[in-house]
């Protein structure tokens, strides 16, 4: 039994198994005043896909999404927010991606933007794409638990 144990860590490395995705940039190779900032290695390929996701369903497009990191200057939540989903946005409605609403309670992120208010055709599709680059970049650099993205009624 001991010998099998031995074994396993090549056993996994040879059968390609993976416990969860690699970010290629540790959040402690960034200096204590930066962040780590993660956006997907190519921006256009991940929007169809999350578009494509969105109204179709099947698999999520997330699982396989490559991702690219740096270290950035430290700012707000709500700035890390913003910017995560001006990244994110095609270029003609990156003012959608101003963050309207911001807060934590409870150890929750609450973020509104504007196109949660100011919507065009497809805006869900858009919406798709932000919400988990949001919610990834926030995880990687608070404590919060849970992210909620979308209109904030109170």
């Amino acid at each position: 039994m001991k010998k099998l144990l031995s074994l396993m860590p090549l056993l996994l490395l040879f059968s390609g198994c993976q416990f969860e995705q690699e970010i290629e940039l540790k959040s402690s190779e960034c200096k204590k005043n930066e962040f780590i900032f993660s956006l997907p290695k190519n921006i256009l390929d991940y929007r169809n896909s999350m578009a494509r996701f969105s109204q179709e369903g099947g698999e999520s497009p997330l699982n396989s999404v490559q991702f690219i990191s740096e270290c950035i200057p430290k700012i707000s939540f709500k700035n890390l927010a913003e910017q995560s989903a001006k990244d994110i946005f095609v270029s003609n409605y990156k003012n959608s991606a101003r963050v309207t609403h911001f807060r934590i309670r409870d150890n929750v992120a609450y973020i509104e933007l504007a196109a949660h208010t100011d919507s065009w055709p497809g805006v869900s599709a858009s919406l798709a794409a932000v919400e988990p680059i949001i919610k990834r970049n926030l995880f990687l650099n608070s404590k919060v638990e849970d992210v909620v993205v979308g209109e904030i009624l109170d």
